[in-house]
């Protein structure tokens, strides 16, 4: 990844600090798209940090994605995405890591990443870490660390996006929010599926009863024994009436 860190450890009065210096060698775009294992587009949500099971702290990024390429988004059905990158606070420790990427919630970045022991790590910190921005008519994305680097720090969307598509050969894929079960509710689905009836139901089987209690629909065979009965009530007062006279 051609980072190299260096760790210093520095007591701080009540909680430990770490200070982590990070030496970044700049990497041409396309380098860095060769070498990710998964890019995406999308809004920054919001972050937390957690201890991993060796011991270490990172901070989890949790993102809103719109297109990616690598992440199967539309295979697990997701549309967002948890990235790690290392420290963070946890209790009273504190570790810093230089290099690490900020943003604000929502704004609008894209990402190259690399998968790690099922995790996802933000690809060279900040050099993977681009944030989009309107300029006059064009989209540019904006590199965290070096945002005034022509070479390595600034290039158009359309253009980044048409490097994704040659080097990986997928384009950035549209990402398809789940479907929200209260989203679905007055809606039918396939006759090989099961339907949802009425406005405050949940997803059930679509019988007879159910439409009758939502007043929507009227069984025909309860219609026609009705009317039958009713017929053969007034054929018997007929009857009657008859042999009295």
């Amino acid at each position: 990844m051609h980072i190299r860190p260096l760790l210093l450890s520095l007591p701080l009065l009540a909680f430990s600090f770490a200070a982590t210096a990070t030496l970044f060698e700049r990497q041409p775009i396309e380098q860095q798209i060769r070498e990710s294992d998964g890019i995406f587009v999308g809004h920054y949500l919001r972050k937390k940090s957690l201890r991993l099971e060796d011991g270490t702290i990172a901070t989890q990024m949790i993102f809103k994605m719109s297109r990616e390429t690598g992440l199967q988004a539309e295979l697990f059905g997701l549309d967002e995405v948890i990235v790690h990158y290392p420290g963070g606070t946890v209790g009273d420790e504190t570790v810093r890591v230089d290099g690490v990427p900020e943003f604000v919630s929502g704004e609008n970045v894209v990402l190259m990443i690399k998968s790690n022991q099922h995790r996802f790590w933000g690809m060279n910190l900040g050099f993977g870490s681009f944030k989009v921005v309107n300029y006059g008519k064009e989209r540019m994305i904006i590199n965290t660390l070096f945002p005034h680097d022509r070479n390595v720090g600034q290039k158009k969307l359309e253009d980044f996006e048409r490097l994704v598509k040659s080097i990986k050969g997928s384009s950035l894929r549209t990402v398809a929010a789940p479907m929200n079960p209260m989203e679905m509710q007055g809606q039918r689905l396939p006759a090989s599926g099961p339907t949802v009836v009425g406005k405050n139901r949940s997803v059930a089987s679509n019988t007879d009863q159910e439409e009758n209690e939502d007043g929507q629909s009227v069984n025909p065979l309860w219609l026609v024994l009705t009317l039958a009965a009713m017929g053969g009530f007034f054929r018997l007062i007929r009857q009657r009436t008859t042999r009295l006279r």
